[in-house]
C-alpha cells in the first residue's frame, strides 16, 4: 500500500474540496463505531470505495473493495460454521470483525492523503481561517514525511554497501543492532529536515497575518454538497437508529 503525502486528484472524474474530505473521515469514523450490521457496513463501505475511485484511485478502490468483500465472505463463512470450530472460529471472526471496523476509516483517510496536494490543504486550512500556530506546523508535518521516507531509504542503501543487512527479519533478530545502524542516523537527519522546513516555512511568510493568494481553486461545488449531504443524512440515520435501538 502506497501511502503517498504528495496526492493528486488530476486523474478523477470528480474533484473534491479538502474539507469534504476531512468530512468524510470524520463521518466514517462516526458510522465505524455505530454500525453493527454487515449489510450496512457493505453498502456504506461500497459507497466510500466508489467515490475514491471518482477521485481518480479507480485501479486501488477496486481492489480494496474485493479485499473488503473476500472478508466479509469469509466472515460469513466462519458465522456457519458455529462454535463447533473451537478457538480458531473465535480469533477468524473478531480478526474479521476488526477489519470490517477499520475499512471505512482507513479508505476515507487514504482518499484524504492520496488525492489532496499540500498546497490544497493549507489553502482549505486558511479557508476555515485556522490560526498560523495550527496551520504552519502542519504544513511542515506534510513536507516531513515524504523527506523523511527519502532519509529512510537513503540509509538503508548506506548500509547495504557496508553489508549491513536491515530486513524485517534482520531486525527483528538483532534489535539492537538496527537501532544503532538505521534509527539513530535516521533521528540526526530528522532533527535536521525539521529545523530546515521550519525555517523555509517562515521565509516563505506563513506566518504572517495577511490572507495569503493560492495557485489552486480550492472551494465547494455541486458534487461536494452532494456528498456531505448524503454521508450526513447515512451518519445521523445511523447514529439515530443505535439510540432507538434498531442498529
Amino acid at each position: 500500500m502506497n501511502l503517498d503525502f504528495y496526492g493528486d486528484d488530476s486523474k478523477g472524474i470528480i474533484k473534491l474540496d479538502p474539507r469534504t474530505k476531512l468530512f468524510l473521515f470524520l463521518t466514517s469514523s462516526i458510522v465505524s463505531l455505530n454500525l453493527y450490521g454487515i449489510w450496512g457496513m457493505v453498502v456504506f463501505s461500497g459507497l466510500l470505495c466508489l467515490l475514491l475511485g471518482l477521485c481518480g484511485k479507480r485501479a486501488f478502490a477496486v481492489g480494496a473493495f474485493a479485499v473488503f468483500a473476500a472478508v466479509v465472505f469469509l466472515r460469513t463463512c466462519v458465522e456457519m460454521q458455529g462454535t463447533g470450530a473451537g478457538g480458531f472460529v473465535l480469533v477468524t471472526q473478531a480478526l474479521c470483525t476488526l477489519f470490517l471496523f477499520v475499512f471505512p476509516i482507513t479508505i476515507s483517510l487514504l482518499m484524504l492523503v492520496q488525492t489532496t496536494r499540500i498546497s490544497q490543504f493549507l489553502y482549505a486550512f486558511q479557508a476555515m481561517h485556522l490560526p498560523a500556530a495550527f496551520t504552519i506546523p502542519l504544513a511542515v508535518l506534510f513536507r516531513f514525511i515524504p523527506t523523511v521516507q527519502d532519509e529512510w531509504a537513503g540509509i538503508r542503501k548506506a548500509m547495504s554497501f557496508r553489508g549491513i543487512e536491515l530486513t524485517f527479519g534482520a531486525v527483528i533478530r538483532n534489535p539492537g543492532t538496527a537501532i544503532e545502524y538505521l534509527l539513530v542516523p535516521l533521528l540526526f537527519s530528522s532533527v535536521s529536515v525539521m529545523e530546515e522546513l521550519a525555517a523555509a516555512a517562515e521565509a516563505r511568510g506563513l506566518d504572517a497575518d495577511c490572507r495569503r493568494s493560492s495557485y489552486e481553486e480550492v472551494h465547494l461545488s455541486a458534487a461536494d454538497y452532494i456528498v456531505m449531504a448524503l454521508f450526513g443524512t447515512i451518519t445521523i440515520y445511523v447514529v439515530a437508529s443505535v439510540a432507538m435501538g434498531v442498529a
